[in-house]
């Protein structure tokens, strides 16, 4: 017999209380599982469903009604018109959802509205499934093109729980995220977790700082704030009066501690940041402040195959995963992350981490943001690498001259890109393709 909390849409026993908040008010689960029933019978026939909704509710919905109806569920890395196309031509029959109007004509698409409360009637809850392909999430495309990854309903269900238990998340927790819900980390931590323990989640995706102040000041304590170290930086400048926030969750790129050190002090909370792919879900966790060292959520066991490779499994995984960073096993439980295991360049017989690269461009006073990359990624053996920064005040000779003191001079880049700011996507990641467009273009200009 199967675990009744990961088999269902929900646990039977978290039927009572809200499931989510809209503008001060909440929204029942009782509400939710009569809208998520009518919703399920007006789905058009579909091979599969490309979620595009913002409202974060209006996506639970439509994520629900889908997996009731058995139809496999496709989460873009953007909105973008180009990459939901390139999805919707890899799932022929697929039809895109949105809680908008329809961005690309030429693309199948069906309108989530909540439906009225005279039409609605009461709803069990249903028993799914659980399909292998039940979701089918995208990674981001940071390090190149955005690859598929099939997930099952009870292993999400699964992963949920096992973070939920790390953050103390339960019934009473209220849960506003800046991050979209069609990001693993979006989708587990403010989509799954209040399906899986009873947590109200925020029916928004607040953006800019007051925005987020906002709808923190319409849920009750504890709550929760989901987001990223970029939205963290535009909330410390912001000098805004937060509400009381019980902790801060950080996700999709590394936190610089001096920057948890602030957001602990300004929002007397505690920052804990997530480790996790796309492959493989949320599966470890730090106090950033604490230190370096991270910890796998429980049951997760970890084996290092060579120096460059470690492997996880669990539970809520399909099998063994194999991660792209390179890991330094402390213990069973332990780790310390080393960087991308592809972040090790070649140039003149030299080898050199990106990771560390970047790392000392972006601690050079004046140096607000930057990344160093290859230039060209179809290029086993580079022969120089490139830089895009963020730096006003601070020119390209005093640049070069402050790297000279720190790294080889092989690795100084070229070229140096100024820019007034990096293209981020959603959840602040700076697709490797993007970075790559953005250098060409400006070649383009010189030529």
């Amino acid at each position: 017999m199967g675990d009744p909390r990961v088999n269902a849409l929900m646990p039977a026993h978290r039927r009572g209380g809200p499931i989510a908040w809209r503008e001060g008010r909440t929204i029942s689960r009782e509400t939710f599982l009569s809208q998520v029933a009518l919703i399920a019978e007006r789905l058009p026939p579909a091979t599969h469903l490309i979620n595009l909704c913002e409202d974060r509710y209006r996506f639970m919905l439509s994520l629900c009604a889908a997996l009731v109806r058995d139809i496999p569920t496709l989460l873009p890395p953007n909105r973008l018109d180009a990459t939901v196309r390139g999805i919707a031509e890899r799932y022929p029959g697929c039809v895109t959802l949105s809680d908008g109007e329809a961005t690309d004509p030429s693309l199948p698409h069906h309108n989530i509205h909540e439906p009225d409360p005279a039409d609605l009637k009461p709803a069990r809850v249903p028993d799914l499934s659980d399909r292998a392909d039940a979701i089918i999430a995208f990674t981001s495309g940071s390090t190149g093109t955005p690859q598929p990854h099939a997930k099952r309903w009870s292993d999400q269900m699964r992963c949920s729980l096992r973070a939920a238990e790390r953050f103390g998340i339960g019934p009473e927790t209220n849960i506003v995220a800046t991050v979209p819900p069609q990001h693993m980390y979006g989708l587990e931590l403010s989509v799954f977790i209040p399906l899986a323990t009873g947590a109200s989640a925020h029916a928004g995706r607040p953006f800019f700082p007051e925005d987020v102040r906002r709808a923190l000041a319409e849920t009750r304590r504890p709550r929760i704030l989901v987001t990223t170290p970029v939205h963290l930086r535009a909330c410390l400048k912001a000098g805004l009066k937060w509400p009381e926030i019980d902790r801060v969750i950080s996700a999709t790129a590394p936190l610089d501690t001096d920057l948890a050190r602030s957001v602990e002090s300004t929002f007397s909370t505690q920052v804990n940041e997530i480790y996790g792919c796309t492959e493989a879900g949320s599966i470890a966790s730090r106090r950033t402040v604490a230190g370096p060292i991270w910890q796998w959520y429980d049951g997760v066991r970890a084996t290092q195959l060579d120096a460059e490779r470690t492997q996880v499994e669990a539970d809520f995984l399909p099998g063994s995963i194999p991660l792209n960073d390179r890991l330094e096993l402390i213990d069973e439980t332990h780790f310390r992350l080393l960087g991308r295991g592809s972040d090790m360049v070649n140039i003149g017989g030299k080898r050199a981490s990106l990771a560390d690269l970047n790392r000392t461009l972006n601690a050079i006073p004046g140096v607000r943001e930057g990344v160093i990359l290859v230039p060209d990624d179809r290029d086993p053996s580079p022969s120089r690498l490139a830089a895009i920064l963020v730096a006003h005040g601070l020119d390209r000779a005093e640049l070069i001259a402050r790297l000279r003191e720190q790294i080889d001079p092989v690795f100084i880049p070229r070229p140096i890109l100024f820019v007034d700011a990096l293209p981020r996507n959603e959840v602040g990641k700076t697709p490797h393709q993007w970075l790559l467009a953005l250098l060409k273009s400006e070649e383009g200009r010189k030529t």
